[in-house]
């Protein structure tokens, strides 16, 4: 299993609303044993499992990706620094782009 950042093309609950966008942020373990802790340290709202939101969020959960970032480049070393920063700088290209209108809406799960 892994956690990641969907948009649909619709209601996320009406029937036939489709995924127009599919992002990897994590594996599963990896965001248990690292992203959760990063999260509750940092206080992160927004950029978390089962949240969501749209662009009159979008400088608040640029910040938390900011955040996040900072915090992967303390805490970790090695190739989890690597995998946990590259996968932020990621969704810090994604996200505004997913933004582009008020009804837009991400999910996080």
């Amino acid at each position: 299993m892994s956690v990641g950042l969907f948009k649909y093309n619709g209601d996320i609950y009406e029937e036939n609303s489709e995924v127009i966008l599919s992002e990897n942020i994590s594996s599963q373990s990896f965001y248990e044993r690292y992203w959760e802790k990063a999260i509750g340290e940092l206080g992160i709202k927004y950029i978390q499992d089962g949240a969501e939101f749209n662009n009159t969020k979008l400088e608040v959960v640029m910040e938390e990706l900011d955040l996040l970032k900072s915090w992967a480049i303390a805490n970790l070393q090695g190739e989890e620094k690597e995998y946990m920063t590259a996968r932020i700088e990621n969704l810090e290209e994604v996200i505004p782009k997913s933004l582009i209108s008020k009804k837009d809406i991400l999910y996080i799960f």
